[in-house]
């Protein structure tokens, strides 16, 4: 079709002659070299070819920063494409596409784009970032440079846990609850495992979850290949245990001196062991045997496993995968035991790691170089890592783009680049909140404001406030409300108590009951007050209009700064539903006018990160 279009298009050939000569339809011909009916047989899609690339970058975006969009997501975005560009589709139910809407994109994409079972990560994993790793690859340039891979050790613990997992079984069709009898339990044991960079596999160290260690349980454990097969761990595996199964400073101590260091002792030249952070795992004594070895003691960047520990990115895996097997079968041939007897934890751990050994590899490519799996991971984990060979591009290639594809439009590139970074990076942590032991009487109930947040020494009673307001129909309402007013602050004829209220023309009026009971301190903004300079540092109580300028809202407030006018001021929160105690809202600046000053405040007791002022501040918050 092509050479006969290209041949009418330089007039070598007629469309007849064409159509005779490569027996193509002469319609068919003539409506290509016309360009007619170019549209692709069957329905034709919604957007361009180019907008779904489009949509399916942006998507892929989000998925290299730790947030995959789901179909839902997918559909949400292009209805969000559709609305902007003031397109509505019949097709669509409110302009949203349909689940088959999805499934086709990804389906006319294939080869470019498709879903993927995700693995969740913490965000303290994910705020790993380039700075960290490249200082932490720097480092270990100058501690591997000329040091051979049978000389580069990683260790880590794992638990091998009494559940074989899930499995795709064959079941009736529309079989609500597929079940499949077997028995399993929560425990697990502990089991340290340590690798070098050239694939040797030093003997595992068990790790039981008990007092005492019996005969029984250190039978039948690996002895040589595909571990060591070298005199140092002739003796294979070695048991050890804790009251909490897990590893401890004692522990650790005991692995590395009877475990690692007769290994490295043998071998010539500088050694490096690499492993995480984990406080039980720093020791003095370790520390001073490596020194006196040649050992260099190399700590991973914090959360950063998932990325720089090669027995976390390519061995603890397939061992998982080998060991879930393994137990399945064990269990199928004891039908009757819940648990795994410690007793049969090593033979089954030495079965495992054969299994896994026994692997093939993928392509023939690694069958020429190495037949044993426990090999290949070890090596293929140093790799993936940057390890050995050293190219820390292996980890940094793992990490999200700094910006999103060039490919994608400027205006959506800019947004989604902020919002990612904001969804990755971000901090949320809040200060932590100083607990406080209330003093309760057995048998006795208390609320949620509870005795502690009034003021002590003080009765408290009931005012009635007339509170004007203006409702939408325009006809002013007057309700009574309740405020909780210290009776010592009534009692003093001096002092008034002050709240605002609205009037029809939607402004703030000072309203005063008949006694006048102003809390002590609370002064007005007058024009004497407006003559003086306010303090950097004063609380006061400050109006600010809502977004459409219909309602205000009286907010406590502290002065940051002060330019000519204006004054910036930090807003404060009240807590535990009082309007004594208040926090200081993080990031929460705005600039006023001094005109926005409602009333000074005295100055609050800094309590447990509050501020608690003496008597009742009448706030207005959203």
């Amino acid at each position: 079709m092509e050479e006969a279009i290209e041949k009418i298009t330089n007039d070598e050939l007629s469309i007849n002659a064409a159509s005779l000569q490569y027996k193509i339809p002469y319609g068919t011909l003539y409506n290509k070299y016309k360009g007619l009916h170019g549209k692709t047989p069957g329905g034709q899609p919604v957007f361009t070819h180019q907008e779904e690339l489009a949509i399916l970058r942006a998507a892929a975006t989000c998925g290299d920063w730790g947030f995959p969009l789901t179909l839902f997501d997918l559909r949400m975005f292009a209805k969000a494409h559709l609305d902007r560009q003031g397109k509505i589709i019949e097709r669509f139910s409110n302009n949203l596409p349909g689940v088959e809407w999805a499934i086709s994109v990804l389906k006319r994409h294939k080869h470019s784009y498709g879903q993927r079972l995700s693995t969740n990560i913490k965000r303290s994993r994910a705020t790993v970032g380039r700075e960290s790793l490249n200082k932490y690859f720097d480092n270990l340039y100058s501690e591997i440079e000329n040091v051979p891979p049978s000389n580069i050790f990683n260790y880590d613990e794992s638990n091998m846990a009494d559940d074989p997992g899930k499995k795709k079984c064959v079941y009736r069709r529309g079989v609500k609850y597929p079940e499949k009898v077997m028995n399993y339990s929560k425990s697990s044991t502990t089991v340290m495992i340590c690798g070098s960079a050239d694939g040797t596999l030093l003997p595992p160290y068990i790790i039981y979850k008990s007092t005492h260690l019996y005969d029984t349980w250190q039978e039948r454990g690996i002895v040589g290949k595909p571990c060591c097969e070298k005199p140092c761990c002739s003796r294979g595996c070695r048991y050890n245990r804790t009251t909490s199964g897990w590893i401890d400073t004692p522990t650790f101590r005991d692995w590395f001196m009877n475990c690692f260091l007769p290994h490295a002792k043998r071998l010539d030249g500088k050694k490096v062991l690499i492993g995480d952070n984990l406080s039980s795992h720093i020791d003095n004594d370790v520390l001073v045997a490596c020194e006196i070895n040649n050992i260099s003691f190399i700590c991973l960047v914090p959360n950063s496993t998932h990325l720089t520990q090669p027995l976390d990115v390519g061995f603890f895996r397939p061992l998982k995968i080998a060991w879930r097997q393994t137990l399945e079968d064990w269990k199928k041939a004891n039908l009757r035991t819940i648990s795994i007897p410690k007793e049969s934890f090593p033979h089954l751990l030495k079965k495992t790691i054969i299994n896994m050994d026994q692997k093939p590899p993928k392509n023939d490519k690694e069958a020429c170089t190495e037949l044993s799996a426990v090999k290949r991971n070890l090596v293929s984990s140093f790799r993936a890592t940057g390890i050995s060979p050293f190219d820390r591009n292996r980890v940094l290639n793992k990490l999200p783009p700094e910006s999103p594809s060039p490919e994608i439009e400027t205006g959506v590139r800019d947004s989604l680049t902020e919002f990612l970074r904001e969804q990755r990076f971000r901090n949320e942590s809040q200060p932590r909140r100083k607990r406080t032991r209330l003093q309760i009487e057995p048998g006795k109930s208390i609320s949620t404001l509870n005795e502690t947040s009034c003021p002590t020494n003080q009765e408290v009673d009931v005012v009635e406030v007339q509170h004007t307001s203006e409702r939408n129909d325009n006809r002013v309402q007057t309700e009574s409300i309740s405020m909780q007013i210290p009776l010592s602050v009534i009692s003093e004829p001096s002092t008034s108590y002050r709240t605002g209220y609205k009037d029809t023309n939607d402004n703030i009026t000072d309203c005063e009951s008949d006694n006048e009971n102003i809390a002590p301190n609370y002064t007005r903004n007058t024009s004497t007050d407006l003559a003086q300079n306010p303090a950097i540092g004063q609380f006061i109580l400050a109006k600010f209009g809502s977004q459409k300028g219909k309602k205000t809202y009286h907010y406590v407030c502290s002065i940051e700064d002060i330019i000519d006018t204006k004054l910036v001021v930090q807003g404060y929160k009240s807590q535990k539903k009082t309007k004594t105690i208040f926090k200081e809202v993080p990031k929460d600046l705005s600039i006023i006018e001094i005109s926005d000053i409602i009333t000074y405040l005295p100055k609050p007791k800094y309590i447990n990160e509050c501020y608690s002022f003496p008597n009742d501040v009448m706030i207005k918050e959203l």
